[in-house]
């Protein structure tokens, strides 16, 4: 009698949650928190598009961490269960991996535990891989490769899971308009009212569907706005939970901060304040995982992870592991303009300090950066260091300032900072600071320069001329040259103007002059000093 109440029981839950319903059907199936955080987000775009609400979700991850078997294979059925009247057209790179799909929820459907679940039935007469129907309802499903035709078919929800085959279709721009062109004039048009987008993806290029639907949203407010989730196969931030919003929250920093859910609150607080997230309640903030660690290690650990970063070219790792695709030569800055060097001793350099700061409350997304440079007696501008967090804490910031500048001074330093309504808000914590540290580098006001290109274009000659090297040790040097290839077409663009600031500082100054060599002496010199003593001195 127990045994059957919980049976009863279990059913009750597979039918309401979809992480419960996919174990229901595959006992063996070993979930990590990003399987419970795309199943959470699956269910709100299933009662969204019973509600027609026009959901648009874009779910992007590494290749084999599961993203599919929830997705393309226990979604559809789960949610035909719950709306067995409504029809579903699932897209994928061809329709050979289309239909393998389409086999896969068939025989979901068709499981004895799922008909044990639900009431929906697949039509004894409408059974083709290409296309089937629910029994005693309208809904059904096609399944169809992108570029197909799927023209008289009608969709409460459109999915599209991996609509790039390869590197090959990826660096095609051909290929990429012609699955925009498909997506815009066909696919997209299937929709029923209140019908949902769903696209499944690791992201390619800047500029394939996902890479589009991106660029679309941040150009046009009415353009179809996306709940984008990213998951790198390797944290780039310390990573949370607010489970009140189901909101992933990334916070970066370049210092050690203790963050994890263990931790005492006054650090969890800080640190959710470091990110620019001061309002949250931290009971409902559940910590994920930590800069650096892996997004589900059952499945692929570090060392697996390393082992593939150190195999794929960087382009291929950061755009399909890590979410983050790179153009292949760069826009502003080209590829070919980055190179990277040991940092010579700051002795012996001239030393400069610029921050670009983001506190204003229409600059939530983007961050405060400070960046340090050596120019040396070649003229070479070497970047050495670099601070980068969202704060809007005046002291927080003013104390950035000046522990950077503290760290790398000598007599030379100059510290840049734009004159502006920010700087003088600033202005009075910062004096104040240096004066309780007593320390006082000299000050550089930089006109204000709104044109970012403009801004950015003495940095740009320099490296067209081979005269700007990035320290060989920053951890920090990928994130920096990705955020600068895609200038001035990226998402942010903080340590672009943080870096062309310091070259701009630097022009007007000569490079410091070499340490002179010692002096040989000449025969003469030589000579007398052999004179000096006496010829009896033997």
């Amino acid at each position: 009698m127990l045994a059957a109440k919980q049976e009863i029981a279990h059913r009750v839950l597979a039918r309401r949650r979809l992480l419960k319903f996919t174990e229901k059907i595959n006992p063996r199936y070993q979930a990590g928190w990003v399987h419970e955080d795309i199943c959470r987000r699956l269910e709100k775009f299933s009662r969204d598009v019973e509600e027609g609400k026009s959901p648009r979700l874009m779910l992007l991850m590494p290749p084999r961490h599961g993203k599919s078997e929830l997705a393309s294979r226990m979604f559809p059925p789960w949610h035909l269960g719950r709306c067995p009247d409504h029809e579903i057209i699932a897209c994928s790179y061809n329709v050979s991996l289309a239909m393998a799909f389409s086999r896969k929820v068939k025989e979901v459907i068709v499981d004895p535990v799922y008909e044990a679940i639900f009431d929906t039935r697949l039509h004894p007469d409408f059974q083709a891989a290409e296309e089937w129907a629910i029994k005693g309802h309208r809904g059904g499903y096609v399944a169809a490769g992108v570029g197909g035709g799927i023209t008289g078919k009608g969709a409460h929800i459109l999915t599209i899971d991996d609509p790039i085959k390869n590197a090959e279709e990826a660096n095609s721009a051909d290929l990429r308009e012609k699955l925009w062109e498909w997506y815009t004039s066909t696919a997209y048009t299937r929709l029923a009212p209140g019908g949902g987008v769903l696209i499944i993806q690791t992201q390619w290029h800047d500029d394939d569907l996902a890479g589009k639907l991106q660029n679309a949203m941040r150009a046009d407010d009415e353009a179809d706005q996306f709940e984008i989730i990213k998951y790198p196969a390797m944290a780039e931030a310390d990573e949370w939970l607010d489970e009140a919003t189901g909101d992933l929250i990334r916070i970066e920093h370049d210092e050690p901060a203790a963050t994890r859910e263990a931790d005492v609150p006054q650090c969890r607080m800080r640190a959710i304040a470091r990110g620019g997230h001061r309002g949250l309640d931290t009971k409902q903030v559940r910590f994920l995982r930590a800069k650096g660690e892996a997004l589900h290690p059952a499945r692929y650990d570090l060392t697996r992870l390393n082992q593939i970063k150190k195999t794929l070219p960087t382009q291929w790792w950061s755009a399909l592991y890590q979410q983050n695709p790179v153009p292949d030569e760069g826009l502003y800055f080209t590829k070919d303009m980055f190179r990277r060097g040991p940092v010579p001793p700051k002795e012996q350099c001239y030393v400069s300090v610029a921050f670009d700061f983001a506190i204003s409350e229409k600059q939530q997304n983007d961050y405060t950066v400070g960046t340090v440079s050596l120019l040396d007696s070649d003229d070479m501008l070497h970047f050495v260091d670099r601070v980068r967090f969202k704060s809007a804490d005046a002291d927080f910031i003013v104390k950035a300032i000046v522990g950077l500048c503290k760290k790398w001074h000598n007599p030379s330093i100059q510290l840049g900072l734009e004159d502006g309504q920010i700087y003088r808000a600033l202005s009075g914590p910062l004096k104040r600071e240096m004066a309780r540290q007593r320390y006082y580098p000299s000050l550089q006001l930089l006109k204000p320069i709104t044109d970012k290109q403009a801004r950015a274009r003495t940095l740009q000659g320099r490296m067209q001329q081979g005269l700007v090297s990035f320290s060989d040790k920053a951890d920090w040097y990928d994130q920096m040259r990705t955020e600068m290839m895609r200038f001035p077409s990226g998402v942010h663009d903080d340590q672009v103007d943080s870096a062309a600031w310091n070259a701009i500082m630097v022009a007007s100054r000569q490079p410091p002059r070499k340490a002179d060599a010692p002096k040989l002496k000449s025969w003469k010199d030589r000579l007398e000093g052999a004179g000096s003593a006496s010829h009896m001195a033997a």
